[in-house]
């Protein structure tokens, strides 16, 4: 008699671990299947009385879900619920305003022109344009613009001499933004100065919430806050739009506490199925690892992590140190025989663009009134504009 060998499967309990976030703004259909929808309200959700018949896994670990969300499941009965508190995150929450203006008096109040003034100032400086890219964009047009903000990452890191986290995400990013803003679930905001970009932005979009998700600005032109500027006018395109709340993330960065009206909570969502003894288990045991990081944050120890992993993981060929250099306000010019005139445009003399920025910004100078020149002195240099000329002397 042949005796057949006993096939045993062994059933381990399906876990799915999704960083909410991410997922619903990301993905075109990044709703977990175990919510019935999203809401920004409590209310009565209908039940689905096939929804205990589906195959959902056993247990969900869902990361980063803001607490400004309601997410009613599609089976209550199902599953338990376990909250943990994470982060904060910042948003800006528009519903009562009818225009930017009025969000940043009521939120700034004294410096509320102060905010505005760096949008004049930028507008008085250069010849400045505002592109939203939703729903449309070349594709060339695309790649330059994706091409110009990574390198302003790379400099702007190299300036602060940390490690850009984003950069572990960059391709997966720059493969699935372009069909988003087909579809219009994502755009790029795009500040020029006549042709070149100087500040851009990647947002998403999903249920009248414009998330900027990844964004920087050329440093040649940080005196003139383009962080703010691109805020305001991105809250412009959000009130013109259609959008309600203009999504910051977590991060806690002064300038996210400042324009914040909506600061809540980043919490991580454990659900398991009721009948599972696995699934209550697993879920003790991730909270207590949950609040170990939490005291070990409290310590902040997790600071000290991440210096230490910036300092081992950014490489030298990023940093960007500062020229030293001496700074004269003159009041009249040397002998034109002795002065070389300078274009800034020219890769060559892009290390003179931050002194000329500057100076433009102090004097409220448009560039077509800025004239630079090289003294025959070496490393000396003159920048004139309408009403005032200063004289820059660069140390090696």
């Amino acid at each position: 008699m042949q005796i057949r060998p006993v096939n045993r499967k062994v059933s381990f309990m399906k876990i799915q671990t999704i960083d909410l976030f991410a997922e619903l703004f990301e993905k075109e259909y990044g709703l977990p299947d175990i919510f019935a929808e999203l809401q920004f309200d409590k209310k009565n959700t209908t039940q689905d009385p096939l929804s205990l018949k589906k195959n959902f896994s056993s247990a969900y670990y869902l990361k980063f879900v803001p607490d400004y969300m309601e997410f009613p499941l599609v089976s209550e009965s199902l599953f338990h619920c376990e909250k943990l508190v994470h982060v904060k995150g910042y948003s800006i929450k528009l519903d009562n305003f009818t225009d930017v203006n009025g969000y940043i008096k009521n939120q700034f109040k004294s410096n509320a022109k102060t905010i505005l003034r760096y949008v004049n100032r930028l507008e008085s400086c250069f010849n400045i344009d505002y592109k939203m890219f939703y729903g449309q964009i070349d594709k060339d047009i695309y790649n330059f613009i994706m091409d110009s903000l990574f390198n302003m990452m790379q400099k702007r890191f190299g300036q602060l001499q940390i490690k850009n986290e984003s950069e572990a995400k960059w391709e997966h990013t720059r493969t699935i933004l372009y069909d988003l803003i087909l579809k219009k679930r994502a755009s790029l905001f795009v500040i020029y100065s006549g042709s070149k970009p100087i500040e851009i932005s990647i947002n998403y979009h999903f249920k009248g919430i414009l998330f900027s998700s990844i964004s920087s600005y050329d440093i040649d032109y940080s005196k003139f806050g383009l962080g703010h500027v691109e805020i305001v006018k991105q809250l412009e395109w959000c009130l013109a739009n259609n959008h309600k709340i203009f999504e910051m993330g977590r991060g806690d960065l002064d300038y996210k506490r400042r324009w914040s009206n909506q600061i809540y909570n980043f919490e991580h969502h454990i659900f398991f199925k009721k009948s599972s003894l696995y699934g209550k288990l697993w879920s003790i045991r991730l909270k207590w690892i949950h609040l170990i990081k939490l005291y070990l944050k409290s310590k902040n120890i997790d600071q000290v992590y991440k210096k230490l992993k910036s300092r081992l993981t950014h490489t030298r060929d990023m940093n960007i140190k500062p020229i030293d250099c001496n700074i004269e306000i003159i009041d009249s010019l040397p002998p034109l025989d002795n002065l070389v005139t300078i274009d800034i445009q020219l890769e060559d003399n892009s290390f003179l663009r931050k002194y000329v920025y500057d100076f433009q910004y102090s004097h409220i100078v448009h560039e077509t009134q800025v004239e630079i020149f090289r003294l025959e002195q070496e490393n000396t240099y003159i920048i004139k504009g309408d009403k005032a000329s200063v004289k820059i002397y660069l140390e090696n």
